[in-house]
């Protein structure tokens, strides 16, 4: 049927639609086919402008965000938007990108290293997914922007403020989670040692002998997070601990004193070779504190200070001159026996060989009673039972 008589059906049947169906349905069937696809078209067009204008109010949202969590939010969209929405959207983002770069900035600013971490690491992958999204429209000065961006975040920022984090902090016991995650981040790396050697050697230029809250944050460093850190850290105070050759505060010396790691501070002692630092301590401490171990941790170090060694064992020596475990243990403890001389070490030993005897002795002794004191009682029990009648009993009489 053409068209002109068509529409001559339609218009004799007054434009009735069941009527022009009946007398021609493939004509309308056709008719209302093409209806459909042009208005699905339209809505297509229009969900399409719409969209196109959803993502380009979407880039100008994303500079005026308030938070971190607002911003990547919005970027996260546009990341889904961008390769559907065509070369509008990439062009307005072109113009917007150094203002969306200075917002990431400025959002990014006040937040803890821990979390400068994890956002520019979030957000370098944005970048790159932006860069990737936009490289179907040609449009090189954008794709080149974010791919670039994308690893200067990382490679430039973030060593940046890691840098300036390490460089401006006091490593305090309250700072071991972000030197945590700049170790956990660091050790991803190709070469984790352009942030960790300089950080380490930031650490090590404070004073591990009196910085009483550098001590507290190594005790807090965990092996298995702080991996490098920890074990440079511990190294120092190990070498410190034990080298005879370094300071350590009264503060620190107190401080394990009172959470009784009382034997590093004896072995310290025992082996500080610093005459002057010694005799400071000595002054500070020795019979002070009322602990034998901390006394005898100086009379066994052989550096030469003023002291009054031997008139303190004389004295201990006295007091105690009766119990053998007392004079047994300042008989082993290492300087003693410089101390008292070979003849005094010598009575002393006779001392306790004496008290062991005299212990022995008195043991025997008090047996001795003791079977003396059964036997007098086993006699008088006997002798009792002699002195008792013998009953015989009656027969008794048929």
């Amino acid at each position: 049927m053409s068209v002109t008589e068509f529409l001559s059906i339609a218009k004799e049947s007054k434009y009735n639609i069941l009527d022009i169906y009946k007398q021609a349905p493939n004509e309308v069937l056709i008719l209302i086919g093409v209806i459909l696809f042009i208005l699905l078209v339209i809505y297509f067009l229009i969900r399409r402008s719409i969209k196109i204008s959803f993502a380009v109010k979407l880039v100008d949202k994303i500079q005026d965000s308030k938070s971190y969590d607002e911003y990547n939010e919005k970027i996260s969209a546009l990341v889904d938007e961008l390769p559907k929405r065509g070369l509008k959207v990439a062009d307005v983002l072109n113009a917007s990108k150094d203002h969306i770069l200075f917002r990431t900035s400025k959002l990014l600013a006040n937040m803890s290293i821990s979390d400068k971490i994890d956002k520019y690491l979030e957000v370098s992958q944005k970048y790159k997914q932006l860069a990737d999204g936009s490289a179907k429209y040609k449009n090189q000065e954008l794709t080149e922007f974010y791919d670039t961006k994308s690893k200067e975040l990382l490679d430039i920022n973030l060593n940046e403020e890691i840098a300036y984090y390490y460089q401006n902090t006091y490593f305090t016991s309250d700072e071991v989670n972000n030197v945590n995650r700049i170790i956990k981040y660091a050790n991803t790396l190709e070469d984790s040692s352009t942030i960790l050697t300089p950080m380490i050697d930031t650490i090590n230029q404070f004073s591990y002998g009196y910085n009483l809250e550098l001590f507290k944050f190594i005790e807090a460093l965990d092996e298995k997070e702080s991996k490098q850190v920890y074990k440079n850290c511990n190294e120092k105070v190990e070498e410190l601990l034990t080298s005879g050759e370094s300071e350590v505060s009264i503060n620190i010396l107190d401080y394990l004193l009172e959470k009784e790691e009382n034997q590093k501070v004896y072995d310290y002692i025992s082996s500080l070779k610093l005459s002057g630092y010694l005799q400071q301590l000595h002054d500070l401490y020795f019979n002070k504190k009322d602990d034998i171990n901390l006394d005898l941790a100086f009379i066994a170090n052989p550096t030469k200070i003023n002291s009054e060694y031997k008139h303190y064992l004389d004295e201990s020596l006295t007091s105690n001159w009766r119990d053998p475990e007392y004079i047994e243990f300042i008989s082993k403890a290492p300087g003693v026996l410089e101390v008292l001389g070979h003849m005094e070490f010598r009575t002393l030993i006779e001392r306790i060989d004496n008290i062991s005897i005299e212990n022995e002795n008195r043991k025997m002794v008090e047996e001795a009673l003791t079977i003396a004191k059964r036997a007098e009682s086993i006699a008088l029990e006997a002798k009792s039972l002699n002195k008792k009648p013998i009953i015989v009993p009656s027969t008794p009489s048929n």
